[in-house]
């Protein structure tokens, strides 16, 4: 499941375009999850890999030269941001 629920204070977080934007991450929450935090922390570990394997390739197309390379974080479904 996504993490679909932003922390208050990061409500108008925008989809990151670069890799030193905050990405909300660390605080969303998933809604499914039942108080246990499972689906919270599984929905986290999926974001941080997307958000690893985004900053690769952003970092690898701005090394080339290539400007090709992600736009903004790309939508795998891992996070819901404001402007989505």
């Amino acid at each position: 499941m996504p993490l679909d629920t932003l922390a208050a204070f990061q409500s108008a977080l925008n989809r990151p375009t670069d890799p030193t934007d905050p990405n909300g991450i660390a605080h969303a929450t998933d809604s499914t999850d039942t108080g246990n935090g499972v689906a919270t922390k599984s929905a986290r570990t999926a974001a941080k890999i997307a958000w690893a394997n985004y900053t690769q390739d952003y970092k690898f197309a701005y090394t080339v030269g290539d400007s090709s390379g992600p736009a903004e974080f790309p939508d795998g479904g891992e996070i819901d941001y404001a402007d989505d």
